[in-house]
């Protein structure tokens, strides 16, 4: 994943397309990290949170990021 700079928040769509291509927990920090400079963007983990709540997520990507998250 490159780590760019992001412009504004990003839609849920392009957030869950960036969650499916976390092949490894040090992509998926790093989104955390590249999400935390956005000013109206809510933290990674409420986020993916919110998703599996709307159905947004399958529970088992959603189960396996959140895992992550919490273990790094």
């Amino acid at each position: 994943m490159v780590g760019t700079p992001m412009s504004g928040k990003p839609t849920e769509d392009t957030l869950i397309d960036a969650l499916r291509g976390c092949r490894h927990v040090q992509e998926l920090k790093e989104l955390e990290q590249r999400l935390a400079q956005v000013d109206d963007a809510p933290p990674l983990f409420d986020w993916i949170c919110d998703l599996l709540v709307n159905r947004r997520l399958s529970r088992g990507l959603a189960a396996k990021l959140l895992l992550q998250l919490h273990n790094s």
